[in-house]
């Protein structure tokens, strides 16, 4: 999975889930504010929830939060997220893991952790997950192509995006 020139990532995956554009400013190497509030959240959160199994590994486009072993030698790779709310986008994220460990021949069940819900779901490489994660790279792909940027378009997470500024900078805020 890639496309030659901007490596493909989880987080693009995520961010594609959530909004294009910010994808697009991602994957173009304009990040956000380091210390916003909010990513620093996100990172205390992936750094405690689960101090005792905390076994973080990089790979090329891949920062997998949690690695264990599973049952029969079963790799199980868990993403960490503060909430469910945008857990469609959390799907395409680890969906794109089990994909690359899948085309490495590492057979891998994933689990989305939510600790402030104490809830752990379990989640398989399934016929339809793939072909999310197949779509999802061929429209993040033709997205990262493009020269500019998607347009800004209010959706209900902009007002605690760490890009909010740099898409609405001298707008009123309505909210």
């Amino acid at each position: 999975m890639g496309n030659g020139t901007v490596p493909l990532t989880g987080t693009l995956f995520w961010y594609f889930g959530v909004c294009p554009r910010e994808a697009w400013l991602m994957g173009h190497g304009l990040e956000p504010y380091p210390d916003h509030e909010l990513l620093a959240l996100g990172r205390l959160l992936q750094e405690t929830a689960y101090p005792e199994g905390r076994k973080e590994i990089t790979l090329p486009g891949m920062r997998l939060d949690l690695v264990a072993h599973g049952p029969e030698g079963t790799l199980v790779v868990a993403e960490v997220k503060r909430s469910s709310g945008y857990r469609e986008a959390h799907l395409l994220q680890l969906g794109y893991y089990l994909v690359r460990l899948k085309e490495e021949g590492i057979p891998a069940m994933g689990e989305l952790r939510y600790p402030e819900e104490r809830r752990v779901e379990r989640v398989a490489l399934t016929p339809d997950l793939e072909a999310k994660v197949r779509a999802a790279e061929e429209a993040l792909l033709e997205l990262l192509r493009s020269p500019i940027p998607p347009p800004p378009k209010r959706i209900p997470p902009c007002p605690t995006c760490a890009y909010y500024e740099f898409c609405f900078i001298g707008e009123e805020d309505d909210a």
